[in-house]
Parts: C-alpha cells; sequence; structure tokens
C-alpha cells in the first residue's frame, strides 16, 4: 500500500507540473498578437476522424498508469523525470516560439463530442512544436514497450502508439511539423535519461586534437545541411534530421564520448540512439562497403589472430568489437567482447591499456578470433599493436611492421609514440 501511494504521489506532482506548465505556455501564447502558423498545402488533404480522439485521450490514462507500472523507486524517479524533462523542453519552445493551428474542427456530438468538448475546456490552439503529445507518446510507449515481454502484445502497443501519433493531425490538434520535432525531442530523451543505464553526462579530460577536429567537421556538415534545410525549405526540411544526426556525433567527441551511440555488450545500440543517429549510421555503413569494395575483409596477423572489418564478425568464432558506431548482433555460440572507442581519434593510455588486457583474455581462449573495427584499418589496428608489445613482447616498430605487413591498408602512422609510452607503462 505504501508503495502504491509513494506513486500516486510522483504522479501527482509531475500531473500539477504538467497542468501549470502548460497552461501558463498557453496563456502567454494567448496574450500575444499575430503567433505564426506553419503547415504545408497538403494538409489540407487530412481528413477529420471524430473517433481518433478516443486514441489521442487515451495517451493521458497511459500516461498516469505508467507510473504504477515501475517496478523499483529508481525506475520509477527515472521515469518522472523524463516527463519532468520533456515538459520543461517543451513549454521552453511554446513560450519562445509560440505558434498555433487556426483550423476549425468539424462539429462533432455524442461520446466523441463530450471528449472534444472536455479538451478545449484546458486546451487552446497554441502550443504546437515540438507537440508534447507526441513527445510523451515517444517515452510513455518506451515504457509500457519495456514491460511487454510477448512479440503480439509489443505490436499491439506499437500500433496503438501509432495510432495516437497519427491522432493528433485527425484530430486537427495539430500541424504536420509538430510531429518530427516533437519526436526528435522525445527520443533526445530517452537518449540522455534512459529508463534504466546511466544518464547521459559529459566526460571529463578526454578530448584530444583529433577529438576536436573530428568534432569540427561534424559540426560543419550540421550546420551546412541545417542552413540548406531552412533556406530550401518543402521537403528539403528533411535534411533537418541529418543535421540532428551529425550535431550528436559532433557532441560524442566533444562532450560523451562512445556512450552517446548507447552500444551494449550485446553488440545493439539502444533504439533512441539507432533512430537519432540513423542518418549517420546510414552514412558510416555505405562508407565501410566503398572502402572496402576491392580490399580484405581481415588478414591473419598471428595464427588464429586476425585483424579486420566488423562485416566479417560472422565469420569468426571470437570477436573483439571496437566500434562504437556499428551494430553487430553475436550468433549463439559466438564470444563477443565490445570496448567503444571513437572512430579516428586517439585512445588514451588507460583506454589502451584495458582495451589490450580484454583483447588478451579473448585472444587466450584459443578460439578463431577477429580483432575488428569499421574497417580493419584504425582503432583495431592499434589496439593489435599493443596487444602485441604487451603480451608478445614485440618491439613498437616490429608490431608495426608485423601488421602492415599483412595488412597494408591499416593505418598506424602517427601512433608511434603512444605505443611507445604504452610500451612504458607496462604496469598498467
Amino acid at each position: 500500500m505504501k508503495w502504491f501511494l509513494t506513486r500516486l504521489c510522483y504522479l501527482a506532482v509531475i500531473a500539477i507540473f504538467f497542468y501549470a506548465s502548460y497552461g501558463f505556455a498557453n496563456y502567454f501564447a494567448a496574450m500575444r498578437q499575430n503567433v505564426p502558423e506553419i503547415f504545408f498545402s497538403w494538409e489540407r488533404q487530412i481528413p477529420f476522424w471524430a473517433w481518433s480522439i478516443v486514441p489521442y485521450w487515451s495517451l493521458n490514462l497511459l500516461y498516469g498508469f505508467g507510473f504504477l507500472l515501475c517496478k523499483s523507486k529508481a525506475e520509477l524517479k527515472r521515469y518522472t523525470l523524463q516527463l519532468f524533462l520533456a515538459q520543461i523542453i517543451a513549454s521552453a519552445f511554446f513560450i519562445l516560439t509560440p505558434l498555433q493551428i487556426s483550423w476549425q474542427k468539424p462539429e462533432s456530438s455524442g461520446f466523441f463530442g463530450f471528449l472534444f468538448d472536455s479538451l478545449l475546456a484546458f486546451d487552446k490552439p497554441f502550443n504546437q512544436a515540438p507537440s508534447l503529445h507526441i513527445i510523451l507518446s515517444v517515452i510513455v510507449g518506451s515504457l509500457y514497450m519495456s514491460k511487454a515481454r510477448q512479440i503480439w502484445l509489443k505490436c499491439l502497443l506499437f500500433a496503438w502508439f501509432a495510432l495516437i501519433v497519427v491522432s493528433v493531425l485527425t484530430t486537427f490538434q495539430h500541424h504536420f511539423i509538430d510531429i518530427p520535432t516533437g519526436l526528435l525531442v522525445g527520443f533526445l530523451v530517452l537518449l540522455f535519461v534512459p529508463l534504466d543505464g546511466e544518464i547521459l553526462k559529459p566526460k571529463r579530460n578526454f578530448v584530444t586534437p583529433r577529438h576536436l577536429k573530428q568534432a569540427l567537421i561534424y559540426g560543419f556538415f550540421a550546420v551546412l545541411s541545417l542552413f540548406v534545410a531552412l533556406a530550401a525549405r518543402g521537403w528539403v526540411l528533411w535534411l533537418v534530421y541529418l543535421s540532428a544526426s551529425f550535431f550528436l556525433v559532433a557532441l560524442a567527441y566533444l562532450l560523451f564520448g562512445c556512450e552517446i551511440f548507447r552500444k551494449g555488450q550485446n553488440g545493439r545500440l539502444q533504439t533512441a540512439a539507432k533512430i537519432l543517429l540513423f542518418p549517420y549510421l546510414l552514412v558510416a555503413r555505405i562508407n565501410i562497403f566503398y572502402w572496402l569494395r576491392h580490399n580484405s575483409l581481415y588478414d591473419e596477423i598471428l595464427p588464429g589472430i586476425y585483424l579486420g572489418s566488423i562485416v566479417a564478425a560472422p565469420k569468426f568464432s571470437a570477436i573483439f568489437d571496437l566500434t562504437a558506431e556499428c551494430e553487430y548482433r553475436p550468433r549463439n555460440a559466438q564470444i563477443y567482447e565490445n570496448f567503444a572507442l571513437l572512430d579516428m581519434t586517439q585512445p588514451s593510455l588507460i583506454e589502451l591499456c584495458s582495451a589490450a588486457a580484454k583483447f588478451n583474455e579473448l585472444a587466450s581462449l584459443g578460439e578463431r578470433t577477429l580483432v575488428c573495427c569499421a574497417l580493419g584499418y584504425g582503432r583495431s589496428a592499434v589496439v593489435l599493436a599493443a596487444w602485441l608489445t604487451r603480451y608478445k613482447n614485440f618491439s613498437v616498430q616490429e608490431a608495426i611492421d608485423l601488421i602492415k605487413s599483412s595488412r597494408k591498408m591499416a593505418v598506424i602512422e602517427g601512433y608511434e609514440d603512444l605505443l611507445q609510452n604504452f610500451k612504458k607503462e607496462l604496469k598498467c
């Protein structure tokens, strides 16, 4: 009973905050003159479905019942934090960049009419982008999906939440642009504040000149794609998706490291990361196939030890994966270890020590083992060279020569000083 009351208290607090902040944003927008409206001409063809007010309203029930689904206080706090963060972000946009929908809804009667009247009792035609309804659909839907075990139930939940998303249009509550902006904010909340796992926080003392260079490159393309999207408008606005994806990658190099990819020891990226980073992940995958189209996927360095691309991973019994951005689903019979490093960067001595030690544990199993990154040219080559110097008594130059003789495209130039320092720090 105590635990039930605790959950009700959390619900009451967040509900009060919800209605207070949402109502204030509506009031603030109503006080302004000439509140803008953004919509595409094709939206005039969207039908009004009175019955869709039912899935629209159902989010309120699912929102509240979600507190009762939380099985621990930690999960309850995290769910509450997600909702609080969503409210803060949405309200900030509603106040700073208010938008409206001026379309008149057709008359509705009966039960549907009652639901529309109840909605109009506290809502106004403001608080548009990003749609808070969409943001909450992502967050609440994620909670429910995490609780479902059967495939049929997951499919049913997905279909219902998809219907909720569609209903914001068919009830004439929102314009289309409110949906992708709402999805963006919703998945950002899940990325930075997952239901389980660590909250994404800036890392200290990990940025090197290589990190800054990559951050500037991705930051430049993020700004460029955003500029093109806003200048061209229309369907070109989808480039904002590319911009957001590249901006997150820039933040990975500048602040958050590999954790922004949310890659687990099962080789998979969390759903929020996959969705938000999809444009970048697609470009990265194309890049892999482009560079490897005329080259070998892997090469043998020592008997049973191979260096190569993660694309070749299905051919091996043991895989040491150094990518943060490449998803891989190991087979049941495979031994898999992920030690994520950002591409095109120089690992720290601590990272190199840890990676070499982890790989040695894997290599000592005697299986046909692949150490890999995206191409098998950079991160994996450096870690393999460190392993050769520490555990196979190679000199730095001998390790480099061995790797280069077997995998000629490996890029170890520029890492000699790092490897020499690593050689001196064998106590690690």
